[in-house]
């Protein structure tokens, strides 16, 4: 899948699933990720999207099965999802009332057009249930946070949304050092020593995906607004540089807040999920115990201009 052609562009208006209802959303950025990300589920055409009228928090990757096109197909998916969730909500006694009865009209109707390309309809409109469904049924993924680095998350949000200051930047460690020290760490210890190739093959693949994750999340989910400056300035110094080999320990605690919702609707199998979610949390133990090494000390105060360039 991972050299198929996007049925999406940059710039197109879309209509995109989020929870059991479709919205208007725009493309912002259209990308094909490869087999680097297996675990995750990722691999195939992905697209970061801003839903229409919502504010950018918002802005979310998605998978392509979360998108329709815009156009009357699309709006007819959209009505019948808006009925039926009102349906859904509305007291029994009206919701067996007789306003469902217009659908076996509307099939003999389709079927009187006939033919294989009526088939072919049929059959495309019961994949997009099907994959609807899954969608709908996905398990809700929770990435608790220990109050440890619960507190160190109030302090950083304080730091650069009330004390006007940013985290010093290039990190070190960046995002990179700090999980290859984890893999070492891993490695080095008991637990590790007793596993095997397969083990460190699964560690390398936890890693590898949580680095993309970040590099891709960075810039559109996990900074503050006034941060944003700081973060172009720094993609304008470093071109040829990943996120992940600039910022550190501060913004990877961001991105495992916001895990949970980044990976909910994948592909990534039930087991597969556990494993992930794991490691995760035996990242944020280690952390802990590395946090005085982990984390900046102090945050660097910033110069009146960039304060006022930061608010226009």
């Amino acid at each position: 899948m991972s050299g198929s052609m996007n049925q999406f562009t940059n710039d197109e208006y879309v209509l995109a699933y989020h929870g059991p209802l479709l919205y208007e959303a725009r493309i912002i950025l259209a990308e094909n990720w490869d087999e680097n990300n297996t675990l995750l589920g990722t691999v195939g055409p992905h697209y970061f999207i801003h839903y229409k009228g919502w504010k950018t928090t918002w802005d979310e990757w998605v998978p392509e099965q979360r998108l329709l096109k815009l156009n009357e197909a699309g709006f007819a998916k959209r009505r019948a999802l808006l009925d039926a969730q009102a349906k859904k909500n509305r007291p029994p006694s009206v919701a067996g009332s007789s306003t469902a009865s217009p659908a076996p009209a509307a099939t003999a109707k389709g079927k009187e057009k006939g033919g294989k390309k009526n088939d072919s309809k049929k059959r495309a409109r019961e994949s997009a249930v099907d994959t609807e469904a899954a969608f709908l049924n996905r398990p809700e993924v929770k990435i608790v946070i220990p109050e440890v680095l619960k507190l160190q998350l109030v302090d950083d949000w304080e730091n650069v949304t009330k004390n006007n200051q940013l985290v010093t930047l290039p990190r070190k460690p960046n995002v990179r050092e700090l999980l290859e020290e984890y893999r070492n760490y891993v490695n080095n210890t008991k637990k590790g020593q007793d596993k095997g190739p397969r083990a460190t093959a699964l560690l390398s693949e936890i890693i590898s995906g949580i680095t993309l994750y970040f590099d891709k999340a960075l810039g559109n989910n996990l900074l503050y607004r006034f941060e944003r400056a700081q973060y172009v300035e720094q993609k304008r110094q470093n071109p040829e540089k990943a996120m992940s080999e600039i910022y550190g320990a501060e913004h990877l605690l961001r991105l495992f807040v916001n895990f949970g919702p980044f990976i909910a609707y994948t592909n990534i199998d039930t087991e597969s999920l556990n494993i992930l979610r794991e490691y995760i949390n035996d990242i944020m133990k280690w952390m802990i115990k590395e946090q005085k090494k982990l984390f900046v000390k102090e945050y660097e105060a910033t110069t009146t201009h960039y304060q006022n360039m930061s608010r226009t």
